[in-house]
């Protein structure tokens, strides 16, 4: 059984609607990601919880649950297991290489699998020259570690490190494609990709440009008074969706030709001014957590507008695998009982808090964004909390939505965990600033 994953990052379900029609297979189109940003949601598609039940969101960043992940009860199968990730939310350091055999990445990762010598690491903690040239034969020669691509990773560094980044064109749909068409699929096969080309500051190729990048601070513009040409973001982004398509096409050509099944989903959306916020800075609004969801495979061509969530994902793979583990998603492929489906906002990053401390931005007006806030989505309907009041789009199939959320909520086991953001080198922090992160 081979079995292929990708997420498209920050790709709006109404942008996916438009430039994706022609991605064949069963379509879920009331499904909802757990979380208005990517590490949360990528918790639930590897754990089958709630990013509150596993202790992955903004005040405990990194994928800490105690129970194996997907990858690994995958691997603990005989599957082969591999990533390709863009997104430095979803990477090693992080902890979300966990059961994968390799892990890979764009440019922007540059980052260190378990099984390859952590250059920048090394770099870091041992003497130059030959001392450290010692220390990297005697990891080399300690089969610690996987020798070819640890010797590529590390050139690619050293490139970096003289202003040769990569020649990189994207955000990571090209490296993705020829990591791709250099692998050598085995008869079981769990291949996770995340791609990241919807992804803010919006810099598809000069061809596909029809109007100038925007960048600008989405907190400011979110708490503060910054004014933003909306238009001209939007347009920028649906340049960058456009492209995203045209490399997706390629991507999904591969994988269908090679994979039983291709499982294709967002992972939350973005704004552009809706509800006077921006990016995906703050709030858990549809136009965030409304996300597309495709399973495609042989026979598989329908459309369900039953409440979907991003945790059946995780339940639909593990049924397709044969592997019998708890989650709470169901089996996207047997039919959806229509049950609601939670979203959450758990307040925010505590790098985001410092900035707007550093910035002036009052205590009160802090606390005000910083507080949790969370959604229903049930047949026909979201509701969802805002700093000021409860909102609802379409007409709710019970009496009180809220007390429905409610139950919902009591019902979660809530992790207790909390941790600091790890320990990243500069370069990975300014990286995660020119993403919007930090």
């Amino acid at each position: 059984m081979k079995i292929a994953l990708v997420v498209l990052d920050t790709l709006r379900k109404d942008a996916f609607d438009e430039q994706f029609e022609w991605l064949p297979g069963a379509r879920f189109e009331h499904a909802w990601s757990t979380s208005h940003w990517t590490m949360p949601a990528h918790a639930s598609l590897f754990t089958g919880k709630y990013p509150s039940e596993a202790g992955t969101h903004a005040k405990s960043e990194g994928l800490h649950d105690p129970d194996p992940t997907l990858p690994e009860l995958l691997q603990q199968a005989g599957f082969t297991t591999r990533a390709f990730s863009a997104n430095l939310m979803v990477s090693p350091p992080f902890r979300f290489d966990r059961g994968f055999d390799t892990f890979d990445g764009s440019w922007r990762l540059n980052v260190n699998s378990r099984e390859l010598i952590g250059w920048t690491d090394l770099s870091r903690d041992t003497q130059p020259g030959l001392r450290g040239y010692l220390e990297v034969l005697r990891r080399i020669l300690s089969r610690e570690y996987r020798v070819l691509p640890s010797l590529q990773r590390g050139i690619q560094n050293r490139l970096a490190e003289v202003g040769i980044e990569s020649g990189a064109v994207d955000d990571g749909a090209t490296a993705c494609l020829q990591t791709l068409s250099n692998a050598r699929f085995s008869d079981d096969e769990f291949f996770f990709i995340n791609l990241m080309e919807a992804h803010a500051p919006y810099r598809p190729p000069e061809d596909y440009r029809t109007a100038d990048e925007s960048s600008y601070d989405e907190v400011a513009a979110t708490v503060g008074d910054l004014a933003v040409d909306s238009a001209a973001v939007r347009a920028a982004y649906d340049d960058s969706v456009r492209y995203l398509a045209d490399m997706y096409k390629k991507v999904f050509t591969i994988l269908s030709g090679q994979f039983d099944y291709v499982i294709t989903i967002g992972d939350h959306g973005e704004l552009f001014g809706e509800h006077q916020s921006w990016r995906h800075f703050h709030g858990i609004s549809p136009e965030l957590t409304h996300i597309p969801m495709v399973v495609s495979g042989d026979g598989l061509d329908s459309t369900s507008n039953k409440p979907a969530s991003i945790l059946d994902v995780h339940r639909t793979i593990l049924d397709l695998a044969g592997i019998e583990a708890p989650s709470r998603g169901q089996n996207l492929l047997e039919g959806l009982d229509g049950r609601p489906r939670l979203t959450e906002f758990q307040g925010l990053r505590p790098g985001r808090i410092e900035m707007m401390r550093e910035r002036g931005y009052s205590e009160e007006l802090i606390a005000r964004f910083d507080r949790p806030l969370a959604g229903l989505a049930a047949e026909g309907y979201y509701g969802y909390e805002t700093v000021d009041e409860w909102q609802e789009d379409g007409s709710p199939p019970m009496v009180s939505p809220r007390k429905s959320l409610e139950t919902l909520q009591a019902e979660l086991n809530r992790s207790q965990h909390r941790t600091d953001s790890p320990d990243l080198s500069q370069k990975l922090q300014n990286r995660l600033r020119d993403l919007g992160y930090a």
